[in-house]
């Protein structure tokens, strides 16, 4: 629990303030569906990948750590030498502050003025780059208490940013302000993830004229950083100060990045059979009876749906591993509840399944899961509802 009494189990990208008089924590209660997290494998990446970027790692614990427990992730990678935390929301940071978390934070999102004052009060840095930012900063500032903010620059990304020839005049404002510091420089690369293209390394020259512009004004923050994943990787002239490194940590590489060997996958989801029916030929299975019962067979019930962010994809591509065989998922996806093929099986009632993961000589890979569902390894991981219970392995 959580000291202002909110629980920090729940992802803060998906929960705003949830009070602990209404709920308790998932990972703390029951239930026969759950994620084993390797937490001393997610300090192991944190430590491979600082290695191969020689510069100080931002990581990224945004949608409840990757769908890994925001707690979870963010304590393994402190313990692996980070020297910051990246977050999406407000809310994500409270959270770790309220938790006892008192290293750096950035929110990489945006903030409205108003969250940006209420993140300033607990120390937590985040973006600027408007001019209702700027007024916002002047009302609020206090040089007793110097409030940190980095200046966001937009070299390709078309999200947030203001304009690179724009960067030295907000440069000069944000200093201009008594109690304000810069604390950093930064933009996003759009593209990193696909080296073949040209569009990186001309984010990186653009980057590079806003920081020559600031320094010809005498400003040069204290940390200029570009790179996600992929740039840190791929783009040796994007690691500047810092790299903000994100799904990598967790052990998924890119379509044309590979990981080095050291780095690996820390998640594995789970279920138990909780009942099994034998179904006579003809016989339906699940809503509308998408699925027929080809012959009599065996089918279980997984305690698992969509409701858990096992998705409600189209003509049955979702499996399970079974006793080492990948078995597939009959008929809809249920909100709760979905039913697997166990033809073949005698009654196995409470038997161990992966959803994600390992089980004898088979694994079920998160990239692969994601190819099935038409989306990325992030979607998959970040999707995973926080009423799964998150267990330290």
């Amino acid at each position: 629990m959580s000291k202002n009494g909110y629980c920090s189990t729940f992802g803060a990208s998906n929960f705003h303030s949830v009070p602990t008089s209404l709920m308790l924590s998932f990972d703390s209660l029951p239930r026969d569906c759950w994620v084993d997290i390797n937490t001393a494998q997610l300090t192991q990446n944190l430590r491979a990948l600082q290695k191969i970027a020689n510069t100080p790692v931002l990581a990224v614990v945004k949608s409840n750590g990757y769908g890994h427990g925001l707690m979870h992730a963010a304590k393994a990678f402190l313990a692996g030498g980070a020297q910051y935390l990246g977050v999406a929301t407000l809310s994500e940071a409270l959270i770790l502050r309220d938790e006892g978390i008192t290293a750096p934070i950035l929110i990489i999102c945006g903030l409205l003025p108003h969250d940006m004052i209420r993140a300033a009060q607990q120390s937590i840095e985040f973006f600027v780059w408007r001019k209702d930012h700027l007024e916002a900063l002047r009302a609020a500032a206090n040089p007793a208490n110097p409030i940190r903010v980095h200046l966001k620059i937009n070299t390709g990304m078309g999200r947030l940013g203001c304009w690179p020839h724009e960067a030295a005049d907000m440069a000069r404002e944000l200093q201009a302000i008594k109690g304000v510091t810069i604390q950093g420089l930064a933009t996003h690369f759009a593209s990193a993830y696909n080296p073949t293209l040209p569009d990186t390394n001309k984010q990186i020259a653009l980057f590079n004229e806003c920081i020559a512009s600031l320094k010809a004004i005498n400003i040069r923050p204290a940390i200029i950083h570009a790179a996600n994943s992929s740039g840190a990787l791929c783009y040796p002239d994007g690691r500047y100060d810092m790299v903000r490194i994100g799904i990598s940590l967790y052990g998924v590489p890119g379509d044309m990045i590979p990981l080095p060997d050291n780095v690996k996958t820390t998640l594995e989801w789970k279920a138990r059979i909780i009942s099994t029916n034998i179904l006579p030929k003809g016989h339906g299975v699940s809503y509308s009876s998408e699925y027929i019962m080809p012959h009599e067979g065996r089918v279980g019930v997984l305690p698992v749906g969509y409701a858990d962010g096992f998705q409600r994809v189209p003509k049955n591509v979702n499996t399970v591993l079974v006793e080492g065989q990948e078995r597939p998922i009959l008929g809809r996806m249920c909100m709760d509840q979905c039913l697997v093929d166990l033809t073949g099986f005698d009654d196995i009632t409470g038997s161990e399944v992966v959803l994600i993961g390992k089980q004898g000589d088979k694994e079920l890979y998160v990239k692969d899961i994601a190819k099935r569902w038409g989306t990325n390894a992030h979607d998959v991981y970040c999707g995973i509802s926080p009423r799964v219970p998150r267990h330290v392995r």
